[in-house]
């Protein structure tokens, strides 16, 4: 007599298991969907995309998009993984990535002393959306030399949670070729425009280098004056300057502080410093308090010998640093939450580094 097979588990309890995957391992789901039909309704279903997220909060990383050179000398941004996704092209060839926010990458051309274009990526769906140039963008008196450029979600309500295929914003600070003059453009993807062109004080170079950060209704950028931070109002467009924590080495990442408002890191030797601003009782800067600091060489993996650390960038609302080191140009992150510390391999150059956080589930793939 045969024996009877077991009897299947209960769709709820199947659900329950599977909320639990660590979102940074998508390739467990990937398994699940393809063991029987059950269960791949289930994994790719709304309603359980919508729990997974809720359940897990903020994205995980998902990868570094690092601009490089290939063999054949041609400049691109590649996507270096931090886990086991992959997306479906990893390199874009004449692209450079300047900033990655709820699931977008914004890129620029390569090409240099050329027209400026830009352009927003989806890697989990390789979907890329080239925008309209505005006059900023080609050679004349009104072009930028100096700009920095942001992209995020536009969508009300929205908990950024899983924000692919919904409108966004494009936005791009910069200062002028001919004077010292700084201005900015927004692009609206429901409108597909540029707004007017909109005039500002000047307040500094902008790092191109450094990643912006997005508080509440403002983006900062960091300038070259001692150095600052430009705070741009979404709502008025208005820009304000703010100062630095006091700082041994010139580099700094902005982020989202862990209490919430804007944060930065700074390296001062090997230790990695966590701030976050205070606020006046007007709702102005008035400084910046040391919430904590990490002692980066002691969470070096077994057999490296790793002493000097530079902060190469954050992840937005991710409690996540991303730091490197000039020594043999290795590249780590470190959760803030759980203490992880993981290398991510050899990401050439550690200014030109941006990170990409998004939740990856199985109906990205058949989708």
């Amino acid at each position: 007599m045969a024996a009877r097979q077991p009897p299947a588990l209960m769709e709820e309890l199947v659900e329950e298991i599977l909320l639990r995957v660590p979102p940074d391992e998508p390739e467990r789901l990937m398994r699940a969907a393809v063991v029987c039909k059950p269960w791949c309704r289930l994994v790719c279903g709304p309603g359980f995309r919508r729990r997974f997220r809720e359940r897990h909060g903020a994205p995980p990383l998902l990868g570094i998009i690092s601009n490089r050179m290939n063999e054949a000398g041609a400049k691109l941004a590649r996507f270096v993984p931090t886990g086991s996704f992959r997306p479906p092209r990893a390199d874009r060839i004449n692209w450079l990535a300047i900033d990655s926010r709820h699931g977008r990458v914004l890129l620029r051309n390569s090409f240099s002393n050329a027209a400026v274009y830009v352009a927003v990526w989806d890697p989990i769906t390789d979907e890329l959306l080239a925008l309209p140039k505005t006059p900023w963008m080609m050679p004349s008196s009104d072009t930028m030399y100096n700009y920095k450029g942001a992209v995020l979600c536009a969508a009300d309500g929205c908990d950024h949670l899983d924000c692919h295929g919904g409108p966004f914003l494009v936005v791009f600070v910069g200062v002028g070729a001919h004077d010292n003059t700084m201005s900015s453009y927004v692009y609206s993807s429901e409108a597909n425009a540029w707004s007017e062109q909109a005039h500002h004080q000047y307040l500094g170079h902008l790092w191109e280098s450094v990643s912006s950060t997005l508080v509440e209704n403002a983006l900062y950028f960091v300038v070259n004056k001692s150095p600052g931070i430009l705070k741009y109002n979404l709502g008025t467009r208005e820009t304000t300057a703010i100062s630095c924590p006091t700082m041994t080495n010139p580099h700094v990442a902005l982020m989202v502080a862990e209490g919430g408002g804007l944060g930065c890191a700074t390296i001062r030797s090997s230790k990695l410093c966590l701030w976050s601003q205070e606020v006046g009782p007007g709702g102005g800067h008035s400084g910046w308090a040391l919430d904590r600091t990490i002692e980066l060489s002691t969470l070096v993996p077994a057999g490296h010998s790793i002493r000097e650390f530079d902060v190469a960038s954050s992840v937005n609302g991710g409690g996540i640093i991303h730091v490197g080191t000039y020594q043999g140009c290795r590249s780590f992150t470190t959760d803030l939450k759980s203490g992880k510390f993981s290398e991510v391999g050899f990401t050439a150059i550690l200014e030109n580094m941006v990170p990409f956080i998004s939740f990856y589930t199985p109906e990205h793939s058949w989708n």
